[in-house]
């Protein structure tokens, strides 16, 4: 499922990509190319109703339960990433069978997928994608287009010379949507910046967006599914603060960087 285009959101994240005249209107709005934030029908961040399973970051944490509850996700032991093994289709792959590898995949897909150039956002979002969610693959490279047309620019192409985005995952938390592990919700907390060359960095990115990326473990790597025998199990954490100690506790855990 694609989150809808929010005119609203689009107007805050615009970017006004000074030397070739044109305003990138959606390239920033929430979830960026294939949002799945909402794929939990009403779920959004913000509620509380369901328990955090364990998180990557769990076993680093202190387990004695007063110290415990004194964390926030900015003074508790972060995430380490894990690196992926494999470069396959423009896009890392290839992380380990484990919530901490899930976790590692939707942070690296997250930062990495293509905003604009929707011939690498179709080998990426190949390389990625579930087999139960073939429409996956398509509904990426439409929403690629439909920024490119939002902005100007032919429907297929690269990205514009000169320009640059980087999406930056700064928190995550990780569940598991069936018994075995093998599914995995992860949120995730971001910032997305634009760097125009000679013009430098944009003065208005977009900062603390939450997003959602549900993973399969198939064919030995985690893909991303948007079946809804899945989909429908995602529910909405408490919204992620750095100093919140609740947010800490439903599973929010800052990202080491790198």
């Amino acid at each position: 499922m694609v989150v809808p285009f929010d005119n609203q959101k689009a107007r805050r994240a615009r970017l006004r990509l000074v030397g070739i005249g044109v305003a990138v209107v959606a390239v920033l709005t929430a979830g960026g190319v294939l949002a799945v934030s909402t794929l939990g029908g009403d779920d959004k961040p913000g509620r509380s109703d369901a328990k955090a399973s364990p998180t990557p970051s769990s076993s680093n944490a202190s387990t004695s339960p007063g110290e415990n509850e004194s964390y926030t996700p900015a003074t508790a032991p972060r995430i380490p990433i894990l690196k992926a093994t494999k470069h396959t289709q423009g896009i890392g792959t290839g992380f380990e069978h484990s919530s901490l590898g899930a976790t590692s995949a939707a942070v690296s897909y997250w930062e990495d997928l293509d905003l604009l150039d929707d011939v690498i956002a179709r080998q990426q979002w190949t390389a990625i994608a579930a087999k139960d969610s073939p429409k996956t693959i398509d509904e990426g490279v439409s929403e690629v287009r439909k920024v490119r047309e939002g902005v100007n620019l032919p429907p297929s192409g690269g990205t514009p010379d000169g320009i640059t985005f980087s999406t930056n995952v700064k928190a995550a938390l990780a569940r598991s949507l069936d018994p075995s592990g093998d599914v995995v919700n992860v949120w995730m907390n971001f910032d997305r910046f634009a760097t125009i060359r000679d013009k430098g960095a944009d003065d208005n990115p977009l900062r603390d967006e939450t997003t959602n990326l549900v993973l399969k473990w198939e064919d030995g790597d985690w893909k991303v599914t948007t079946d809804p025998q899945y989909t429908a199990k995602v529910k909405g954490p408490h919204a992620y603060d750095p100093a919140s100690k609740y947010a800490w506790m439903d599973g929010w855990r800052e990202v080491a960087d790198g």
